[in-house]
Protein backbone atom coordinates (compact mmCIF):
# COMPACT_ATOMS: atom_id res chain seq x y z
CA UNK A 1 0.00 0.00 0.00
CA UNK A 2 1.32 3.27 -0.96
CA UNK A 3 1.62 6.39 1.76
CA UNK A 4 -0.52 9.37 0.49
CA UNK A 5 -2.08 8.08 -2.34
CA UNK A 6 -4.54 11.35 -3.00
CA UNK A 7 -1.26 13.57 -2.76
CA UNK A 8 0.68 10.96 -5.09
CA UNK A 9 -2.39 11.41 -7.41
CA UNK A 10 -2.76 14.96 -7.80
CA UNK A 11 1.08 15.73 -8.13
CA UNK A 12 1.20 13.11 -10.57
CA UNK A 13 -1.24 14.90 -12.51
CA UNK A 14 0.29 17.84 -11.94
CA UNK A 15 3.73 16.43 -13.52
CA UNK A 16 1.99 14.64 -16.69
CA UNK A 17 1.17 17.88 -17.70
CA UNK A 18 4.64 18.65 -17.93
CA UNK A 19 4.98 16.66 -21.51
CA UNK A 20 2.88 19.09 -23.30
CA UNK A 21 4.09 21.83 -25.28
CA UNK A 22 6.48 23.95 -24.67
CA UNK A 23 7.55 22.05 -22.65
CA UNK A 24 7.67 18.40 -24.13
CA UNK A 25 9.04 16.76 -21.56
CA UNK A 26 6.97 13.43 -22.48
CA UNK A 27 9.02 11.22 -20.23
CA UNK A 28 7.77 13.39 -17.22
CA UNK A 29 4.10 12.04 -18.77
CA UNK A 30 4.70 8.50 -19.23
CA UNK A 31 6.03 8.75 -15.70
CA UNK A 32 3.11 10.01 -14.43
CA UNK A 33 0.61 7.95 -16.15
CA UNK A 34 2.70 4.46 -14.48
CA UNK A 35 2.23 6.09 -11.02
CA UNK A 36 -1.45 6.40 -11.71
CA UNK A 37 -1.87 2.98 -12.94
CA UNK A 38 0.13 1.92 -10.07
CA UNK A 39 -2.58 3.60 -7.57
CA UNK A 40 -5.69 2.19 -9.26
CA UNK A 41 -4.23 -1.06 -8.69
CA UNK A 42 -3.41 -0.50 -5.23
CA UNK A 43 -6.65 1.43 -4.82
CA UNK A 44 -9.04 -0.38 -1.94
CA UNK A 45 -12.28 0.38 -3.60
CA UNK A 46 -14.06 1.91 -6.38
CA UNK A 47 -14.85 4.82 -4.92
CA UNK A 48 -10.99 5.28 -3.91
CA UNK A 49 -9.99 4.65 -7.62
CA UNK A 50 -12.62 7.26 -8.99
CA UNK A 51 -11.23 9.55 -6.70
CA UNK A 52 -7.51 8.74 -7.41
CA UNK A 53 -8.36 9.50 -11.26
CA UNK A 54 -10.43 12.47 -10.02
CA UNK A 55 -7.24 13.96 -8.33
CA UNK A 56 -5.01 12.69 -10.94
CA UNK A 57 -7.43 14.65 -13.46
CA UNK A 58 -7.08 17.74 -11.11
CA UNK A 59 -3.85 18.20 -11.47
CA UNK A 60 -3.54 17.12 -15.23
CA UNK A 61 -5.74 19.85 -16.28
CA UNK A 62 -5.15 22.51 -13.83
CA UNK A 63 -1.56 22.82 -15.24
CA UNK A 64 -2.07 21.28 -18.41
CA UNK A 65 -4.89 24.52 -18.99
CA UNK A 66 -2.75 27.32 -17.14
CA UNK A 67 -2.94 29.46 -20.65
CA UNK A 68 -6.48 30.31 -19.96
CA UNK A 69 -5.65 31.98 -16.64
CA UNK A 70 -3.21 34.04 -18.97
CA UNK A 71 -5.53 34.42 -22.03
CA UNK A 72 -8.00 36.05 -18.93
CA UNK A 73 -5.39 39.09 -18.43
CA UNK A 74 -5.98 40.21 -22.13
CA UNK A 75 -9.93 40.34 -22.11
CA UNK A 76 -10.61 44.23 -20.63
CA UNK A 77 -7.55 43.88 -18.63
CA UNK A 78 -8.72 41.34 -15.86
CA UNK A 79 -6.77 40.34 -12.66
CA UNK A 80 -4.86 37.04 -13.17
CA UNK A 81 -6.04 35.28 -10.34
CA UNK A 82 -9.87 35.93 -11.50
CA UNK A 83 -8.46 33.29 -14.71
CA UNK A 84 -6.95 30.84 -11.89
CA UNK A 85 -10.62 30.36 -10.46
CA UNK A 86 -11.44 29.38 -14.29
CA UNK A 87 -8.65 27.21 -14.71
CA UNK A 88 -9.19 25.39 -11.16
CA UNK A 89 -13.91 25.39 -12.15
CA UNK A 90 -12.74 23.85 -15.73
CA UNK A 91 -10.51 21.08 -14.05
CA UNK A 92 -12.73 20.66 -11.50
CA UNK A 93 -14.95 19.35 -13.87
CA UNK A 94 -12.45 17.80 -16.93
CA UNK A 95 -11.37 15.88 -13.55
CA UNK A 96 -14.48 13.69 -13.91
CA UNK A 97 -13.18 12.07 -17.07
CA UNK A 98 -10.46 10.35 -15.81
CA UNK A 99 -12.24 9.26 -12.18
CA UNK A 100 -14.46 7.49 -14.84
CA UNK A 101 -11.60 5.92 -16.55
CA UNK A 102 -10.15 5.14 -13.33
CA UNK A 103 -13.00 3.92 -12.24
CA UNK A 104 -14.03 1.82 -15.00
CA UNK A 105 -10.63 0.25 -15.20
CA UNK A 106 -11.17 -0.68 -10.86
CA UNK A 107 -14.13 -2.18 -11.72
CA UNK A 108 -13.13 -4.74 -14.91
CA UNK A 109 -9.72 -5.68 -13.23
CA UNK A 110 -11.63 -6.42 -9.85
CA UNK A 111 -14.27 -9.03 -12.19
CA UNK A 112 -11.26 -10.76 -13.80
CA UNK A 113 -9.67 -11.60 -10.59
CA UNK A 114 -13.04 -12.49 -8.99
CA UNK A 115 -13.29 -14.94 -11.88
CA UNK A 116 -10.01 -16.55 -11.85
CA UNK A 117 -9.35 -15.51 -15.35
CA UNK A 118 -6.41 -13.46 -14.22
CA UNK A 119 -3.87 -13.76 -11.12
CA UNK A 120 -2.25 -10.15 -10.22
CA UNK A 121 -0.81 -9.46 -13.82
CA UNK A 122 -0.75 -6.05 -14.97
CA UNK A 123 -1.46 -6.35 -18.78
CA UNK A 124 -5.26 -6.47 -18.52
CA UNK A 125 -4.82 -3.28 -16.11
CA UNK A 126 -3.16 -1.63 -18.74
CA UNK A 127 -5.19 -2.71 -21.81
CA UNK A 128 -8.26 -1.69 -20.00
CA UNK A 129 -6.94 1.74 -18.39
CA UNK A 130 -5.82 2.65 -22.38
CA UNK A 131 -9.33 1.52 -23.62
CA UNK A 132 -11.18 3.62 -20.97
CA UNK A 133 -9.16 6.63 -20.95
CA UNK A 134 -9.29 6.90 -25.14
CA UNK A 135 -13.60 6.34 -24.75
CA UNK A 136 -13.57 9.34 -21.72
CA UNK A 137 -10.89 11.60 -23.63
CA UNK A 138 -13.41 10.95 -26.68
CA UNK A 139 -15.94 11.68 -24.65
CA UNK A 140 -14.72 15.25 -23.50
CA UNK A 141 -14.20 16.08 -27.04
CA UNK A 142 -18.38 16.41 -27.12
CA UNK A 143 -19.87 16.35 -24.14
CA UNK A 144 -21.53 19.31 -23.21
CA UNK A 145 -19.61 20.86 -26.16
CA UNK A 146 -16.65 19.36 -25.62
CA UNK A 147 -13.48 20.40 -24.46
CA UNK A 148 -10.63 19.26 -27.03
CA UNK A 149 -7.56 21.06 -25.76
CA UNK A 150 -4.64 18.48 -24.88
CA UNK A 151 -5.51 15.14 -25.46
CA UNK A 152 -2.84 12.83 -24.34
CA UNK A 153 -1.51 11.62 -27.89
CA UNK A 154 -0.13 15.55 -28.11
CA UNK A 155 3.19 14.31 -25.95
CA UNK A 156 4.09 12.33 -29.21
CA UNK A 157 4.88 15.45 -30.51
CA UNK A 158 8.34 16.24 -31.18
CA UNK A 159 9.70 19.31 -32.87
CA UNK A 160 9.48 20.39 -36.70
CA UNK A 161 12.50 18.49 -37.64
CA UNK A 162 12.04 15.31 -35.14
CA UNK A 163 8.23 14.77 -34.87
CA UNK A 164 8.37 11.16 -33.14
CA UNK A 165 5.28 9.44 -32.40
CA UNK A 166 3.17 12.15 -34.31
CA UNK A 167 4.08 10.53 -37.35
CA UNK A 168 1.75 8.02 -36.79
CA UNK A 169 -1.22 11.02 -36.49
CA UNK A 170 -2.47 10.74 -40.36
CA UNK A 171 -2.95 6.87 -40.22
CA UNK A 172 -4.02 6.27 -35.92
CA UNK A 173 -5.20 9.52 -35.39
CA UNK A 174 -5.66 11.26 -31.93
CA UNK A 175 -7.27 9.02 -29.59
CA UNK A 176 -5.23 5.95 -30.75
CA UNK A 177 -2.38 8.10 -30.26
CA UNK A 178 -3.59 8.83 -26.53
CA UNK A 179 -4.02 5.15 -25.95
CA UNK A 180 -0.33 4.43 -27.33
CA UNK A 181 0.60 6.17 -24.67
CA UNK A 182 -1.12 4.87 -21.84
CA UNK A 183 0.30 1.97 -23.39
CA UNK A 184 3.75 2.67 -23.00
CA UNK A 185 3.29 4.17 -19.63
CA UNK A 186 2.02 0.82 -18.82
CA UNK A 187 5.07 -0.73 -19.96
CA UNK A 188 6.95 1.36 -17.34
CA UNK A 189 4.63 0.02 -14.77
CA UNK A 190 5.06 -3.32 -15.67
CA UNK A 191 9.08 -2.86 -15.64
CA UNK A 192 9.46 -1.49 -12.31
CA UNK A 193 7.07 -3.71 -10.78
CA UNK A 194 8.34 -7.02 -11.88
CA UNK A 195 6.00 -9.22 -13.53
CA UNK A 196 3.81 -7.82 -16.65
Amino acid sequence: MLRYPKSLALLAGAVSSLGFAPLGLWPATLGALAVLLWLIADASSLRRAALIGWLFGLGHFTFGNGWIATAFTYQAEMPAWLGWIAVVLLAVYLAVYPALAAAGTFALVRYLRRSDRIAHHKLPLILAFAALWTITEWLRSWVFTGFVWNPLGMVTLGPWARPGLALLAPWLGTYALSALVVLVAGCWLAAARGKA
